[in-house]
């Protein structure tokens, strides 16, 4: 099948009355009306720019990432959350690529400034230590940023109809347009973070061509639960694990309590404060790449109702941890946790948590869990695998150009974590096929 078939063939998606109009073009916002031919098609692919997600109809955004809770509410919710914060002003916050009317692609934009000589290999450290002294402001670039610093995977989405050529294609226009993007904002620095296995055959080459590299960056942790009961999970870990869990387990209904709820209102804030308290003792510092605004959690959490997952674990009355997880059809994705230390490690509250997810994904038949990206030694005792993922960059600079190119070769992200560094060859990754079906939409 051609390009030009491949795009004749899809069917429209339903219209909204929100129908991604063209927006205003601005300064920066003047690749709206860039358009680049598809082979072999009397059509063209037009990158129309959008400030709001507002711009574009849920339908048309969402068919785009079919039976994804990280979609169009997800994403205008951390949009709205991140406004609350400081003030976005006309920033260009995703590039939807378009044949007439149709959207056939999209891609999330996100900036940030990124210190370089925190991913520096030990050999290279004298030298980024020379460069630092000398001018620091080398060491720390702006990155015009695709994807999301509030996923694990970084969302490309594409109408479902596409062959594996036309998504190319119109991957490729969204790259081009995010390269002119960057040079209108002055950015010389581009990065695609936390690409999953299932989009590097489609993207790798078209990324290639214009001169990124990629690099290993941290895995997913992933738990696979095809059980009818609890106890078949317990069964495939070891039987010290086995018997710690149900001895933690013992303690809920006591002093320790749970709720399993979709709201929280009325504790936004402490949430937000315990979430803030647990990632100031994390091990590893990824800078803007996992900025959580402080309005998130009450954005987010209103706009997907039942489909967000709450889990309180209180001691003695007293909110001691909660977690944020989101429910799709086969899949919930564990987003954050958040604990009040020493009471939540006194108490066993993370374990508490992890065996109420794990309850709910068997109680509801979902099989995979997402369990993020920390805390790896812990989740492998607890039944867990690894998603690779991958961050792709590239620097247009003269002088910061080559030594990022020269650098990257000797990166590898995912080492820097100390629960994965020296023992890569080790690490129980799941094959690309497997990793796919974590993802999958069942069809029934």
């Amino acid at each position: 099948m051609t390009t030009a078939q491949a795009f004749s063939t899809i069917r429209p998606l339903p219209r909204a009355p929100a129908e991604l109009p063209p927006p205003p073009v601005t300064s920066t916002q003047r690749i709206a009306h860039d358009a680049r031919p598809v082979a072999g098609s009397p059509d063209a692919i037009a990158v129309r720019p959008l400030t709001s997600l507002a711009d574009v109809s849920r339908a048309h955004w969402d068919g785009l990432f079919p039976g994804r809770i990280e979609g169009w509410d997800y994403f205008r919710a951390c949009e709205i959350a991140m406004a609350t914060g400081e003030a976005t002003g006309e920033a260009t916050v995703a590039l939807v690529a378009v044949v007439g009317d149709l959207p056939v692609a999209a891609l999330l934009l996100f900036r940030t400034s990124y210190r370089l000589d925190m991913e520096v290999p030990n050999a290279l450290r004298p030298l980024a230590g020379l460069v630092g002294r000398v001018a620091p402001d080398l060491l720390r670039v702006e990155v015009l940023g695709l994807g999301s610093p509030l996923t694990e995977e970084c969302p490309i989405g594409f109408h479902p109809s596409l062959s594996p050529s036309a998504r190319a294609d119109a991957f490729a226009a969204l790259i081009d347009a995010a390269n002119r993007q960057s040079v209108l904002e002055g950015i010389s620095m581009l990065a695609l973070k936390d690409v999953a296995d299932e989009h590097v055959a489609t993207i790798d080459p078209v990324l290639m061509q214009r001169g990124f590299r990629r690099v290993p960056t941290l895995p997913v942790a992933t738990l696979h639960l095809p059980f009818k009961h609890e106890d078949e999970y317990l069964a495939t870990l070891s039987p010290n694990m086995r018997r710690d869990l149900r001895r933690k387990m013992k303690s809920v209904g006591g002093k320790v309590t749970v709720e399993v709820c979709h709201s929280i209102r009325g504790i936004e804030d402490e949430v937000a404060a315990l979430f803030d308290e647990t990632k100031a003792r994390s091990k590893v510092d990824y800078d803007g790449f996992d900025d959580v605004p402080q309005a998130y959690f009450r954005a987010v959490v209103e706009s997907l109702g039942d489909s967000a997952l709450i889990v309180l674990c209180r001691v003695d009355g007293v909110l001691a941890g909660f977690s944020l997880s989101l429910i799709e059809r086969n899949r919930v994705i564990g987003k954050y946790v958040g604990m009040r230390y020493p009471l939540a490690r006194e108490h066993d509250v993370y374990f508490i948590n992890w065996m109420t997810v794990v309850r709910y994904c068997i109680a509801h038949g979902i099989t995979w869990l997402q369990a993020g990206q920390t805390t790896y030694k812990q989740k492998f005792r607890l039944g867990c695998q690894l998603k690779r993922s991958w961050v792709y960059f590239k620097h247009r600079g003269r002088i910061l150009g080559p030594v990022v190119r020269s650098v990257g070769k000797q990166l590898r992200f995912d080492l820097l974590d100390p629960d994965l560094a020296g023992q890569t060859d080790a690490l129980p990754y799941l094959e690309p096929t497997a990793a796919s079906l974590t993802t999958r939409v069942p069809l029934t």
